[in-house]
C-alpha cells in the first residue's frame, strides 16, 4: 500500500482541530504537524461525532486536548512540533460555540 502525499505539502489549509493553516488539502487523512489531529474531513459542524482515525474520540475532545497539553490526545504531544516552530504558521481561532 503506497502512502498518500499530496503535490504540493504548501500548508493553506485550516486544521479543524487546532485551527493552524497547516493541512496542503483536507479530507485525505493527512496528520497536522501541529497537534497530530488525522484530518478525516470532519469540521466543526460535527464537533460530536467519533472519528475512527483519531482513535475514536470526537473533534470536540481533540480541540479541548490541543488547549491543554498542545495535541489533540495526550500521547501524541511527543510527536508534534515546537511551540516555536509553531510561530510559522498562521492560527485563525473559531468560536465552537456557535456551532
Amino acid at each position: 500500500m503506497e502512502w498518500y502525499e499530496p503535490e504540493d505539502s504548501t500548508p493553506r489549509e485550516q486544521c479543524p482541530c487546532c485551527d493552524y493553516i497547516s493541512l496542503p488539502e483536507r479530507g485525505n487523512y493527512l496528520i497536522c504537524p501541529i497537534c497530530f489531529w488525522e484530518d478525516d474531513g470532519q469540521d466543526i459542524d460535527e464537533l460530536d461525532v467519533s472519528s475512527g482515525p483519531n482513535h475514536g474520540i470526537t473533534l470536540r475532545e481533540g480541540r479541548a486536548n490541543f488547549a491543554k497539553f498542545g495535541a489533540c490526545e495526550k500521547d501524541m504531544v511527543k510527536h508534534v512540533i515546537s511551540v516555536e516552530e509553531r510561530k510559522k504558521f498562521k492560527r485563525e481561532i473559531r468560536n465552537i460555540e456557535e456551532n
